[in-house]
């Protein structure tokens, strides 16, 4: 077997044809032909003198030894990824982050409170670009994202910032025209669907109801994808949205919503800060993650 190294652009045919068990797919990712890929592993498993891949009529599949490649091959990209990104930053002096963020904690949350940021770390300059569901860091260019996840102690590069609790709000006017004073009296009004998460009303009626059952068929209306969405229509007197009360915060101090009955429910989920091992020490992101922390607990 040849002593020499395998060219890096096989091994990263490699690693992303065996994420994903596809050469169209890897690809597409790695914004080639199918033929160059099938062309780069064709020369890496010659410079192995093993196959890597069984071809079958169902598709692909790694053979024992692509199974014990790919662990340490992954891991191999990863530092190299790391230890570029760690000199490129001490070459630049770079003080920018890339925050990949949820529409609706940014629409909302964040992008308000710019100016603080500024004023508590002056020499740091996000550029945020939107994203929801999972991420990987190896699929998207970003130093940090912020995502809204299921509690669990599992999630790679993740810190919890804060359990999501929501809260019922209702634009005033809807709330005078016809009153809320029981729980029961939610189901007067139509309620906003979160149509990620359709389950949300259920759970949340569960929790406040008597014996945990409406005593009529909850009238729902409008769906949307994001709170900053529902949150909107709620203002603009669609009905009751269902949302984390630290994004409603500012609108029912200013009056804009009602908590209907100070109601609030732990969803079992959680916004987590996410970053990559190999910037979890950088100063920059250490700040920015305490002073999120802190301006969550704040406005909560």
């Amino acid at each position: 077997m040849p002593n020499k190294l395998p060219p890096l652009n096989a091994l990263k045919a490699f690693e992303v044809a065996a994420r994903k068990l596809s050469f169209s797919k890897a690809a597409a990712e790695l914004c080639v032909t199918q033929g160059a890929i099938s062309k780069q592993i064709k020369s890496l498993e010659e410079h192995l003198q093993l196959a890597l891949f069984d071809r079958t009529t169902t598709g692909l599949a790694l053979t024992k030894a692509g199974k014990q490649y790919l662990p340490t091959i992954m891991s191999a990209l990863e530092q190299i990824q790391s230890s570029t990104a760690n000199l490129q930053q001490l070459e630049t002096n770079n003080h920018s982050l890339k925050l990949n963020i949820i529409p609706s904690l940014s629409h909302l949350w964040l992008i308000p409170r710019l100016k603080r940021l500024s004023e508590a770390l002056p020499n740091l300059r996000l550029n945020m670009v939107s994203g929801d569901g999972a991420f990987q860091f190896h699929q998207a260019s970003a130093d940090i994202a912020i995502r809204c996840l299921p509690l669990s102690l599992s999630h790679e590069n993740s810190t919890l910032l804060a359990e999501e609790v929501l809260i019922p709000v209702i634009h005033p006017d809807l709330l005078s025209q016809t009153p809320i004073n029981q729980a029961q009296d939610i189901l007067k009004h139509p309620l906003l669907m979160q149509t990620t998460r359709p389950q949300l009303w259920s759970q949340f009626l569960s929790s406040v109801l008597e014996g945990g059952k409406p005593q009529e068929a909850p009238n729902f209306h409008h769906g949307f994808e994001h709170f900053f969405m529902s949150l909107e229509a709620a203002k603009q007197k669609q009905g009751i949205a269902l949302v984390p009360n630290f994004l409603a915060t500012e609108f029912i101090k200013k009056g804009e919503l009602v908590n209907v009955l100070d109601a609030e429910y732990k969803s079992s989920y959680g916004f987590y800060f996410l970053v990559p091992s190999y910037r979890q020490q950088n100063d920059h992101v250490q700040q920015f993650y305490h002073w999120l922390q802190s301006e969550i607990q704040v406005n909560k």
